[in-house]
């Protein structure tokens, strides 16, 4: 079991294997290669052979890590298909806002997203990444996610390179550790395993032991992909509790930093949300984050049922008493979170696509439609309540 003495240790490393390839493309050119070789990471269509041979060498050893059974990511990738709308509202409403309460993590990603001036930026990237990771196939050989899960990787090993290396703003590595070091890179993987089936839990959906421990695995597949020390990672489902508390507890603390990212989150989503969703997002966030963090990350103070039954109210009315409210909170939920899942397919940011995409079958499951007008919005809400 992980103790305060392990986590502080592995707050002092990074991935020798990802930080000395970054090094060794420093070495051959300059600041601007490093930024060259992120930027052609990101093309779909780049080839091993197309790349610096120390990239070429680390994509092969990395791609070496992928081992799952194909039961177990049967089982991942069925729970994201027919659950995937809430797993993407949970890391907007649950995963993001966790991460942005961790004072010391919260750092790298602010003095990151506010150098390219695209705070939201992080938003769209983690989740096709989970997109990814989670598609049918993802993980397999050559699959979409293993791809993406190196590129992340080799980013996380150029900014921890770019960061320790900038004179004008000097890193505390005493106080802060190394840029995305072990602990917080173990604490995030958490965000997206642990705290996604505590959310699932918390909405209702019930997902057996066995398919618990799937989505687990799969994410602790993708953890050693990420260059997750495999000590430091949990076995199951309980010790990923223990874990996540364990962090927690030694993590989370008021920052003028977390504060700024969440109000970037939140705002994006209250401004580009349909009219009847305008408020979700908080009510959403203070459901799961606990009160005192929500508070000091700046989220009004609105409960969920609160607003659930407004949109009851407004969809249902005359009805409404005949309806049972653990049905239209799962409805409500769901069709934001389909709402939100087809809005971050459509938006653009400074004037460009985010570039975010599901693929079709995907789409299919989840019900993505074009956007409803109100009127149709409000019809599909009470057929889906009424489970028609």
């Amino acid at each position: 079991m992980l103790t305060d003495a392990i986590l502080d240790a592995a707050r002092a490393r990074g991935d020798a294997l990802a930080d000395a390839t970054v090094a060794a493309v420093f070495k051959a050119g300059d600041t601007a290669a490093v930024a060259r070789l992120l930027s052609s990471l990101m093309r779909d269509d780049q080839k091993p052979g197309d790349l610096p041979a120390p990239v070429a060498e680390y994509l092969k050893a990395t791609g070496a890590l992928v081992e799952r059974a194909p039961e177990t990511a049967a089982a991942g990738e069925r729970m994201f298909s027919e659950f995937g709308p809430e797993v993407m509202m949970l890391l907007c409403c649950y995963s993001l806002p966790s991460s942005y309460a961790a004072k010391k993590g919260v750092q790298v990603l602010h003095r990151t997203a506010y150098l390219a001036k695209r705070p939201n930026r992080r938003l769209f990237e983690t989740a096709q990444f989970i997109v990814d990771v989670l598609s049918p196939g993802g993980l397999g050989p050559g699959g979409r996610g293993v791809r993406t899960a190196q590129k992340v990787r080799l980013m996380h090993a150029a900014i921890r390179h770019l960061i320790l290396a900038d004179p004008s703003s000097p890193w505390d590595v005493k106080e802060l550790g190394v840029p995305i070091n072990q602990e917080d890179l173990l604490g995030t993987l958490m965000t997206f395993s642990w705290l996604i089936l505590d959310g699932l839990a918390r909405l209702g959906v019930k997902l057996t032991p066995r398919d618990q421990q799937a989505y687990l695995e799969t994410w602790l597949a993708v953890g050693r992909l990420m260059g997750i020390e495999p000590q430091l990672l949990p076995r199951t489902v309980a010790e990923a509790n223990a874990i996540t508390a364990l962090i927690e507890r030694r993590q989370v603390a008021e920052s003028p930093q977390g504060r700024e990212m969440t109000a970037a989150l939140l705002g994006m989503m209250q401004s580009n949300l349909p009219h009847p969703f305008k408020s979700m997002p908080g009510c959403l966030i203070r459901e799961f984050v606990p009160s005192n963090v929500a508070t000091f990350l700046g989220i009004p103070s609105h409960p969920l049922r609160e607003e659930l039954i407004r949109l009851a109210d407004e969809a249902l009315r005359p009805l409404q008493r005949f309806v049972d409210f653990e049905a239209q909170r799962h409805a409500l939920v769901r069709s934001f979170s389909v709402h939100l899942v087809r809005w971050m397919i459509g938006v653009e940011m400074d004037g460009q696509p985010a570039r975010f995409a599901i693929p079709d079958a995907l789409q299919e499951d989840w019900q993505i439609a074009p956007a409803d007008s109100e009127e149709s919005f409000w019809q599909k809400l009470q057929e889906r309540i009424h489970g028609r």
